[in-house]
């Protein structure tokens, strides 16, 4: 695609639109190569409809803060027609809930947040990322250079008449000043190159700090571990490994010493004639013991046998006593019950008369014989049966009781003697085993050391290995800062060098200001030092040699000279080919000087078929063929 032309180049708005909830809308018209001045009482949308342009172009903030409140409750969507380089395209953000983060492009939706990188894409200015801060060896991060930090420096609104931007940081300002004078991406590939290199040097710095501390504490610690244990002192995890195999060799060594004596022991203990047992030794002291414990072991399970037969016997006699208790009873409820009549039968539940007639000695239910003494003789047989049984189960436990004791007796003498045997044998083995203990308890000592050192020996590891890791870091960090500094910054030079950007630049602030060089402006110069885009008039920058009607001025003449950067430079420049003024007539200044002033900016814009939009409450000078006046229809309630 052929580079579009002067007067198609940068952005042109075309119309502003505000949609009412019934569907109703205000629509605003605007021509390019004029002066677009809107004009009404005030609150009558003046300033709201560059603020739906702004809000157009991407505003993150909430249509609240962006349009106002009043605005944004009385209205469904606001779009903005606008050219790109010619291109037409309409931009639409819609109040509604779920739809407020979003800009709609010829109807597709993006989000807010991604609104920069195409529209920069659209006009071809380079999306950079500049050091946040005004040295880049000093900043700590990167931001985004967006479309919305250059769209302030000619979008100004009433809060921005005396800076370039309102509340702009000047690191911002910078790149947006070179940005627009077409060398922001030389500018920028060596800013972001020391602040890389400055970043990288100080990832080293911390590194070597980091390496230096761990490598001392490392030593110390090692040196330590090593002292307290009897180890070597090791430097390398190699070492580590070699102390390692070193005191697992003697560990293995001393086991199986270990086990040759156990060996050696277990066959004299077991009295192997081969294993040359000392003089007096007595193998029959081992026979003994194991036939004692077995005879105890037989004796422990026949005196619990007996005291569980013992319990079994006394638990029938229990239960014999009080059945004899209960045929007793039994006998004298006889005699208490034989008076009670029976009234009602227990086999059909009908009434029964005691005095209904019966035989004397029948029942007068049953009509059977009844004898009492017949009753309470087979009673009296059952508890004599009884007690003699009890008498059996006393005679049983008393002969139990008898034999427990007996077998407790055995029981305890079995005690005795294995008690006995035990020290005697104990004895004989202590005298067998004393050439051996002090070896044994030497080896185990020896292993209890060894192992203590292998335990320690993956402590010492780990230290090394952050010694190590750290000074990998360092190594990495070092070859980082020494592959910047070999890397030459992409060659972007652009065709003019800044100085004479600057300069043209100046030049045409300059040409703007020698109008009231004997009204309100100084009798000095502009002037823009290169190296760090300080505006100066004279030999002072220019916030420090400027009253409040001249910085008006002052950045009048810097947007009157936005319009001819395409003419005075070149394509590199990011060219906005559009200028929004809200209400110039700011700090007091003559009305006659921005009336003046505007109609230079009309003249310019014809001339580089640009366009400027302005407000203000007064009537604009009468020349429809440089300026257009659109008087605002209505105005609206103050909130």
């Amino acid at each position: 695609m052929s580079e579009p032309s002067t007067s198609e180049r940068g952005l042109r708005i075309a119309q502003v639109r505000l949609v009412h909830p019934g569907g109703e809308f205000d629509e605003y018209v605007f021509e390019s190569g004029k002066l677009n001045v809107l004009t009404g009482v005030p609150n009558s949308s003046k300033t709201t409809t560059l603020r739906v342009i702004d809000y157009c172009l991407g505003d993150r903030g909430s249509p609240a803060e962006a349009l106002k409140a009043a605005v944004a409750d009385e209205h469904v969507e606001v779009s903005t027609a606008l050219r790109i380089h010619g291109r037409p395209y309409t931009l639409t953000r819609y109040l509604t809930q779920g739809r407020l983060g979003k800009v709609s492009i010829n109807g597709s939706e993006i989000a807010a947040a991604e609104f920069s990188d195409w529209i920069l894409g659209e006009l071809g200015w380079p999306n950079l990322r500049i050091p946040k801060g005004l040295h880049a060896t000093a900043a700590n991060e990167q931001v985004s250079l967006s479309f919305r930090n250059t769209l302030r420096h000619f979008y100004r609104n009433e809060d921005s008449w005396t800076s370039f931007a309102n509340k702009e940081h000047e690191f911002v300002r910078r790149a947006v000043v070179s940005q627009l004078l077409g060398f922001a991406r030389s500018r920028t590939a060596q800013a972001n190159r020391d602040f890389q290199l400055a970043q990288a040097k100080r990832r080293r710095d911390e590194a070597e700090a980091v390496s230096r501390e761990v490598r001392e504490s490392t030593l110390q610690a090692v040196t330590a571990i090593s002292e307290n244990l009897g180890l070597p002192v090791v430097h390398s995890i190699e070492q580590v490994a070699s102390a390692r195999r070193e005191l697992q060799s003697e560990l293995e060594a001393i086991y199986d010493h270990r086990r040759r004596l156990t060996a050696e022991i277990q066959s004299i203990t077991g009295g192997s004639a081969s294993a040359g047992a000392p003089a007096g030794y007595d193998s029959s002291l081992t026979a003994a013991y194991g036939d004692v414990t077995s005879r105890l072991r037989r004796a422990t399970d026949e005196v619990a046998g007996l005291e569980h037969l013992l319990e079994e016997h006394r638990r029938s006699a229990r239960t014999v006593t009080a059945e004899v208790g209960r045929m007793e009873r039994l006998i004298t409820s006889i005699e208490v019950f034989d008076a009670l009549p029976v009234r009602l039968c227990p086999a059909c539940e009908q009434s029964v008369d005691p005095h209904r007639d019966h035989h004397e000695d029948a029942c007068y239910l049953c009509f059977q014989t009844v004898d009492d003494d017949k009753r309470q003789r087979r009673a009296q047989v059952e508890i004599r049966s009884l007690k003699s049984e009890l008498s059996d189960l006393d005679d049983v436990i008393a002969h139990t009781v008898s034999d427990l004791e007996a077998a407790r007796g055995q029981q305890q003498a079995l005690h005795t003697q294995q008690a006995e045997l035990a020290r005697q044998l104990n004895q004989q083995r202590a005298a067998q085993l004393a050439p051996f203990m002090a070896t044994l308890e030497e080896l185990a000592a020896r292993i209890a050391q060894l192992e203590h050192k292998l335990t320690a020996l993956p402590a010492v590891e780990e230290i090394l290995q952050r010694r190590d890791e750290a000074h990998h870091t360092l190594l990495s960090a070092q070859q980082t800062v020494d592959r910047i500094e070999k890397q030459q910054p992409v060659s972007v030079r652009p065709v003019l060098p800044p100085m004479d950007r600057c300069s043209a630049f100046a030049d045409r602030m300059n040409d703007f200001l020698a109008r009231y060089r004997d009204t309100l402006w100084v009798n000095r110069d502009v002037s823009i030092r290169d190296t760090d885009l300080t505006f100066y008039v004279g030999s002072r920058p220019w916030d420090q040699g400027l009253g409040a009607e001249a910085t008006v001025l002052f950045f009048l003449a810097y947007s009157y000279a936005t319009l001819f950067l395409e003419r005075d430079l070149d394509q590199e420049c990011a060219f906005p080919g559009l200028l929004l003024l809200d209400n110039p007539y700011q700090q007091g200044i003559a009305h006659a000087v921005v009336r003046q002033a505007l109609t230079e900016l009309a003249d310019a814009a014809r001339d580089t078929g640009t366009q400027v939009i302005s407000t203000q409450t007064l009537r604009p000078p009468n020349n429809p063929e440089i300026i257009r006046e659109i008087v605002m229809p209505r105005a609206y309630a103050t909130p």
